[in-house]
């Protein structure tokens, strides 16, 4: 049984972005934003990899920061992008058996 994950790079630019999307990982438009500082690929979302950062109207990016991570169960945080690309890869290798 997979359980659902949620991987985390706690970096952003354009080079990483296009290695992940030369991976065959999809990479959502809201990376792109301007305060996206984070890259995020949760398995209970989908929809590929995510920009974290940008504040939400109303919060400080501080605290759109802490948000995500208090309803993030059990992050693993990868340490570049070419682990990040393989923990996302070895997920989808195990949801596909």
């Amino acid at each position: 049984m997979v359980t659902d994950k949620t991987f985390i790079l706690k970096d952003n630019s354009e080079d990483i972005r296009r290695k992940i999307a030369e991976a065959g990982i999809h990479v959502c438009h809201c990376s792109k934003f301007d305060d996206s500082d984070w890259l995020d690929y949760s398995t209970a979302v989908g929809n590929g990899v995510h920009g974290k950062g940008y504040p939400f109207e109303g919060m400080t990016k501080e605290e759109t920061r802490a948000l995500f991570l208090h309803e993030v169960k059990n992050p693993i945080w990868c340490e570049d992008v070419d682990e990040f690309i393989e923990k996302i890869n070895e997920y989808e290798r195990q949801v596909e058996v």
